[in-house]
């Protein structure tokens, strides 16, 4: 099944030159999660009142975390199981690069989607953008080739538990995270 629905969504590629155009911006290492870097800093320093600046500034750090974690995990699990990229055993319409690394889990999917669920817990209008962005990064992925379905799906899962579970610790977590926001604002860096 995974397959199949790889060949439906790869299938897009190569018909239509504005959606490759498309794919090809949000498939790459830099657009979707730069963009997702300047929501963080917008949220960083925004807030209309005092109370909604500690509640962004927390949610910041903690998709920060999640990302390094989400990461982490990733590259545990590519350690342990490796499964071949798309293009390797299959005729693929290629919009990318030829990654090397295993297809499962996908990392960018599991790092957007760490970011985009941490900030959805702590504010659902920005947490629904960042999960757009992170989604159409997810999609791109498979349109281009370079992933299948399930390794953009096992990513997303891995990134949105990774941010639930920080979430949840969120009292064993408040005073470090604290820390940081005070002494950023010493530095005036928050």
């Amino acid at each position: 099944m995974d397959y199949t629905l790889f060949k439906i969504i790869n299938g897009w590629a190569g018909h239509w030159p504005a959606l490759d155009l498309l794919v090809r911006m949000f498939v790459n290492d830099y657009f979707i999660p730069s963009t997702m870097s300047l929501g963080l800093l917008f949220l960083w320093f925004g807030g209309q009142t005092m109370e909604e600046r500690d509640r962004w500034q927390r949610a910041v750090i903690e998709s920060v975390l999640s990302l390094f974690l989400a990461n982490a995990l990733v590259k545990l699990f590519n350690a342990i199981i490796f499964r071949p990229r798309p293009y390797l055993g299959h005729n693929v319409r290629m919009l990318f690069y030829h990654p090397s690394d295993s297809s499962w889990p996908s990392n960018p999917a599991a790092v957007t989607f760490a970011i985009a669920a941490t900030i959805w817990l702590y504010d659902r209008r920005a947490g629904a953008v960042m999960l757009a962005l992170a989604g159409l990064m997810a999609l791109a992925r498979v349109v281009a080739g370079v992933h299948y379905p399930g390794d953009v799906l096992g990513g997303a899962l891995l990134g949105m538990g990774v941010a639930y579970g920080l979430y949840r610790q969120g009292n064993r977590l408040r005073p470090y995270i604290e820390w940081l926001i005070y002494w950023g604002r010493q530095l005036h860096l928050a």
